[in-house]
């Protein structure tokens, strides 16, 4: 018996669908032309009309079956899931409909969700070597090379003389370290693929040629490896797997260049666009943002098809310009006359970011599957401000797909937003399990643990984010900080390490260290200031803006007020149009005690060269709280949270504003407004707590007293004994409030 390829399912379906069609009666039953087509390798044609029938029945067995099958084969993988899920319930189908179900699984990045599927078709029949190969893909994916050998020496158990197998077997001892049995099974590959009459795939020959070259260099033998790659790239030089492994090669030994000019030239012989958009996504890691966008719209506009244009659509979604998104969507779908779910669900989402709701909206009421239909109401709702809501759509859609990353995470945002963080690190966990690299759920999974004071686990989380995302800044910092915290002292300096190698952010490495010292030693400032004093950063590059306004800090908490501003005109002289420097020069002058009329034109002067600069704006909203001017301060706070929507210190200086101007009402409207976006933020509960207390809604009080204890708040002890005491006090003077709060 051998090891079957993909070809494999296109075969089997279609001869299920022939052999159903020959033993079919009546000609009006929709079924034959369903059949006949999928006969032909026309699946793409039945998807509709199968859908139609599965709606109206959903226990017609051999329609869930072939709807599956034709999602599957005609490159709706992720969509496919849910029919072939149905069609395992049917005994006619146990071993048919299972082997697709993990075949769509593994095509949309669900491996470990294959293998208990896979595991059911071995209960039944032990011995299905198919089987067995889908599990040896499914454990490689997932990284678990031991498990896949298992099964791989199984197979050779059964069919001795199966080439196929040979291959991953070889990767799999590599990736093991198992270097001697490896070398061993390179030799026995090469043997049997040189020796053999039957046909082999050429991707076997390519895939062992690569495998050669990675046990040299595993060995240590750079020069070997180097000339294996070379002989591989010359024997298949368009070969995909071969041109990208041999550039990741050149990668790993510092050769980023040659890496490209080989993807470069493969491209140039080739015309394939793997290769282009390979550059694209290094270019993407190298942070070199307008040249990923120059090769990704090359792509798009010289070889106009969907998926170049949805590649666009998604580069611009990652920078949040959505607007250029929902272009380059309009683009994709104009290239489909029946474009897939998946790619209106992508475009409805974007315009939910783009804050697009009717529109999307009305997009996916025409949707076909329910649990697309209820992702998006449930980002919408969340957008707009009903958690509750949004968390109940989730769960709708969760169940239908409970292994989506992506629905996972906006659950355990939802959960956040109504107080419920058990239920959110429970979903934040589902979405790493589901998928680590495709969401933020990593990096929000290790905050909530660090706010618990559970390092362990938050150092745990964030470093599998890292890896997933190892450009990511953002998690590099809070690795940083986690590890510090938890007085994993060496993993954090090798953070800042490879932060300070990063392009473009050693000044935020030496911000970092230096903030980091100043909360853990006993002369905190004095060590902050010395930290960035004595880095080789030039201070004077905006570049470096980050190390400056930490300096400038700490230098005004020590009062050496005139070296801060001495420091600062030198910044500002080297770079007069640098809005950075000019916000830096007004938070010295406030910092000083200096006229506010100087620190206000320095904040103007900055808005003038960035009108997006928000934190000049929260220092111009500072300036006119201390001239009393509360309205203009609040319009300047409300001006800077919407440039910066994930940072919570204007929103929650405007609520505090209000409250300290006796507008509890607004304030209490606004410090909900903070927990609905920013749950974390404890003040916001504990005002909220102070504030319906005092209206006598003693029991919602609490609650939020609650929200700011799960936080570890250090005021929520205090506000909960004087919420029990302003209680029974109203009670024993009588006033006691309805229990209707």
């Amino acid at each position: 018996m051998r090891i079957l390829s993909r070809n494999y399912f296109v075969v089997s379906v279609a001869l299920l669908a022939l052999s159903l069609g020959l033993a079919c009666g009546k000609d009006e039953d929709p079924m034959v032309e369903i059949r006949k087509l999928h006969a032909e390798g026309r699946y793409a044609a039945t998807v509709d009309q199968l859908r139609a029938l599965v709606d109206e029945d959903p226990s017609r067995a051999e329609a869930q079956f072939l709807l599956g099958s034709a999602l599957l084969l005609s490159g709706n993988g992720g969509l496919a899931v849910w029919p072939l899920r149905a069609a395992t319930r049917f005994p006619e189908y146990a071993i048919e409909a299972r082997m697709l179900l993990a075949r769509s699984m593994l095509e949309s990045r669900t491996a470990p969700d294959a293998i208990p599927v896979i595991n059911e078709v071995l209960e039944l029949e032990p011995e299905n070597i198919p089987a067995m190969v889908l599990r040896i893909q499914a454990h490689q994916a997932t990284g678990d090379n031991d498990e896949a050998l298992a099964d791989i020496e199984r197979v050779l158990e059964l069919d001795p003389t199966n080439i196929p197998v040979l291959v991953p077997r070889v990767t799999a001892l590599i990736a093991t370290q198992k270097i001697d049995e490896a070398e061993s099974a390179i030799e026995a590959a090469r043997e049997r693929l040189d020796n053999t009459d039957e046909e082999i795939d050429p991707s076997f020959r390519a895939t062992l040629c690569i495998a050669r070259g990675m046990f040299a260099f595993e060995k240590g033998e750079q020069e070997v490896a180097e000339a294996q790659y070379g002989e591989c790239l010359e024997q298949f030089p368009v070969h995909p797997m071969v041109v990208q492994e041999t550039a990741r090669f050149y990668e790993m030994i510092d050769q980023e260049e040659r890496a490209i000019e080989i993807l470069q030239a493969a491209f140039d012989a080739s015309g394939n666009s793997v290769f282009r958009l390979a550059i694209a996504q290094r270019m993407k890691r190298a942070g070199d943002a307008e040249e990923e966008e120059r090769l990704l719209r090359a792509e798009a506009e010289e070889r106009p098809s969907t998926t170049a244009w949805f590649a666009l659509a998604d580069f611009h979604v990652g920078r949040d310009e959505f607007d250029k998104a929902l272009e380059a969507f309009d683009h994709a779908l104009a290239l489909s006359p029946n474009p897939p779910e998946t790619l209106l669900f992508a475009y409805a989402d974007t315009l939910v970011q783009a804050e697009q709701f009717d529109k999307a909206r009305s997009l996916v009421e025409g949707f076909e599957q329910s649990a697309l239909r209820d992702l998006i109401l449930g980002r919408i709702l969340l957008a707009q401000g009903d958690p509750a809501g949004a968390l109940v759509s989730f769960e709708a859609g969760i169940l239908l797909w409970p292994n989506n990353p992506a629905a996972r995470f906006l659950a355990g945002e939802a959960a956040e937003r109504v107080g419920d963080f058990e239920r959110a690190i429970s979903e934040y966990r589902e979405s790493i399990r589901a998928n680590p690299a495709r969401t933020k759920a990593a990096l929000e999974l290790a905050e909530l643990y660090y706010v618990q004071g559970h390092f362990a686990d938050a150092l745990d989380a964030v470093q599998r984010y890292v890896q997933a995302k190892p450009q990511d800044v953002e998690g590099m910092l809070v690795a940083v900080r986690v590890a510090h915290k938890a007085r994993r002292f060496g993993v954090a300096s090798d953070g800042l390490t490879r932060l300070s190698e990063m392009p473009e952010h050693a000044g935020t490495a030496v911000a970092e260290h230096a903030t980091l010292l100043a909360e853990s030693s006993p002369d905190g400032a004095a060590t902050a200031v010395k930290t960035v004093e004595e880095s080789d950063l030039d201070l004077t590059d905006p570049i470096n803006a980050e190390a400056l306004r930490v300096l400038l800090k700490y230098l005004a908490e020590l009062g050496e007020h005139a070296k801060a501003e001495k420091r600062i005109a030198s910044a500002l002289g080297a770079h007069p149009e640098a809005a950075v420097f000019h916000e830096l020069n007004g938070q010295v002058l406030s910092a000083a005690g200096k006229s506010p009329e100087k620190a206000r034109e320095a904040f103007d002067r900055a808005l003038e060269l960035d009108p997006e600069h928000a934190k000049a704006l929260i220092g111009l909203a500072a300036l006119s709280v201390q001239a009393g001017e509360v309205d203009t301060a609040l319009a300047l706070y409300d001006r800077a949270a919407k440039l910066e929507p994930q940072d919570s210190t204007a929103v929650l200086s405007a609520a505090k504003l209000e409250l300290g101007a006796g507008r509890t009402a607004a304030a209490q409207a606004r410090f909900e407004a903070v927990l609905a976006h920013h749950p974390r933020q404890a003040d916001a509960a504990i005002e909220l707590a102070r504030i319906l207390a005092n209206q006598g809604k003693f029991e919602a009080s609490l609650d939020y007293v609650h929200w700011a204890e799960w936080l570890r708040a250090p005021e929520a002890e205090e506000t909960m004994a004087w919420i029990e005491g302003l209680r029974a006090q109203r009670a024993n003077a009588g006033n006691a409030p309805a229990a209707s709060d």
